[in-house]
């Protein structure tokens, strides 16, 4: 009897672990009217993007093109998992899909 329960708590504990690490993945969010969100390879370019958006609004997108040229896009939906926030960005790695393993920053707004 002792031992049935120790295998039901080890098993209980497993079943936990297993739900908490798939748990930690988060969607990408793409932009109103947007399909995709872009994944920049370092965390300078889209902290250059999004401030030039918030201080020039549209005309900063606009100059923001070049800085988007590094970027990959990646369909919205597609799963991620968080390594890292700061004010501007998010740094995470692809959890899932033909990108898997993929590792960049997105604009915090793209993460749930």
């Amino acid at each position: 009897m002792k031992r049935a329960r120790t295998n039901l708590f080890a098993a209980a504990g497993v079943i936990i672990f297993a739900l908490t690490i798939a748990g930690c993945t988060h969607p990408l969010i793409a932009p109103p009217g947007e399909t995709a969100v872009l994944i920049f390879p370092d965390r300078k370019s889209v902290t250059k993007v999004e401030q030039m958006i918030k201080e020039e609004g549209m005309l900063g997108a606009f100059a923001a093109a070049g800085e988007a040229d590094k970027a990959r896009p990646i369909v919205a939906g597609t799963r991620v998992k968080v390594l890292s926030r700061d004010e501007y960005s998010v740094e995470v790695v692809v959890a899932r899909g033909p990108y898997k393993g993929l590792h960049g920053f997105v604009m915090k707004e793209a993460v749930e």
